[in-house]
């Protein structure tokens, strides 16, 4: 018996010495309650992110870049466009609201695999203040819908998390805000409307506070005709809920025939303001480009928002029908004259 006493005490000292190494190294499968936040730094503070997406050999990263400009965000790496403000307010939610639940692995094999390593992504978002990198957080490989794996830099464990890759997209159409020029039509005094050819059509009605807008009046039809209400008022929609597709830059190209343009808006809003649109189609290309004065950029507009409003710009465009000039036509009587 005495003989097994230094040999059980060794065994018993080899493993004391593993439990050690393990209570020191830790458990990077469960270091934190299913219920911790999954980014233990608050993102309130940040003043940039950078969302960088993986690129095949040879190519450059694709990678967008928003930055904070006191409460408003603009997407910095596209000419400094606004952001639609909830977008980066709804990101910050989420991100905040994510939990690390029970981490599906944690070796640098499984970073690879599951595409949250250090170079090899599907997304990387970086978050800073200052100058200052706060946080960063690697998305991968889709887990559902709605849900991507995920990993906080510097940490091992990887988890499953409620944000996908395209929740967080690379593109600038995505995050800027696309209704900018809107003006509501219930603010719209007065419209300068002339096309490419045809007379120019000033438009005007009275607005009363507290009163329902008066109808329009126009000047500058073509003789004989009379103002269609129903087009003026898709024309003032159509300003109303307007959608621009995505920004050009800041330069014109000449390709966009700028100093052409099909249709040119004077809007002038309750409170004497006004705003000049200028809408040109390019010699190549199914979008239309539109310039309005109060911004500095060139947008890009689809054709289907831009119909609406080259309406407006057509001779015919705002003006009803000739009731009597369609009838004789449909009966197909000519008009004689009296001798």
């Amino acid at each position: 018996m005495q003989r097994w006493i230094p040999m059980l005490a060794a065994v018993l000292g080899v493993q004391l010495l593993i439990a050690g190494i393990l209570v020191m190294r830790g458990n990077g499968l469960a270091t934190r309650p299913p219920s911790a936040p999954l980014l233990s730094t608050p993102l309130s503070a940040a003043d940039r992110i950078l969302i960088e997406g993986h690129a095949a050999a040879g190519q450059s990263e694709p990678r967008l870049e928003l930055v904070r400009h006191g409460t408003a965000w603009v997407v910095h790496s596209d000419h400094d466009v606004p952001v639609a403000p909830a977008k980066v307010a709804d990101l910050l939610r989420r991100l905040a609201g994510l939990r690390r639940g029970l981490a599906v692995a944690d070796t640098a094999d499984a970073q690879r695999r599951f595409k949250v390593a250090g170079r090899r992504f599907s997304r990387r978002l970086s978050f800073s203040h200052a100058g200052k990198t706060i946080a960063t957080l690697y998305l991968g490989k889709s887990a559902g819908l709605h849900k991507a794996d995920a990993r906080v830099a510097g940490k091992h464990a990887i988890y499953t998390v409620d944000l996908a890759s395209y929740d967080v997209p690379l593109v600038a159409s995505s995050w800027i805000d696309t209704q900018m020029l809107q003006i509501p039509s219930d603010q719209i005094a007065a419209i300068d409307a002339s096309g490419a050819r045809g007379p120019a059509v000033h438009l005007t009605r009275t607005i009363a506070a507290n009163k329902a807008p008066g109808p329009w009046s126009a000047t500058g039809l073509p003789r004989g005709r009379t103002l269609d209400q129903s087009k003026v008022a898709a024309l003032t929609r159509a300003i109303d809920e307007l959608r621009v597709d995505t920004v050009l830059g800041r330069n014109v190209n000449p390709n966009w025939q700028a100093d052409h343009p099909q249709l040119t808006l004077a809007i002038r809003n309750t409170a004497g303001k006004t705003a000049t649109w200028e809408l040109s189609r390019p010699k190549n290309g199914d979008f239309l480009v539109l310039k309005s004065s109060t911004q500095p950029w060139y947008f890009s507009l689809t054709t289907t928002a831009a119909q609406p409003l080259l309406a407006a710009g057509v001779p015919d465009g705002l003006v009803a029908a000739n009731p009597g000039k369609t009838h004789a036509k449909m009966i197909g009587i000519k008009k004689i004259p009296l001798k």
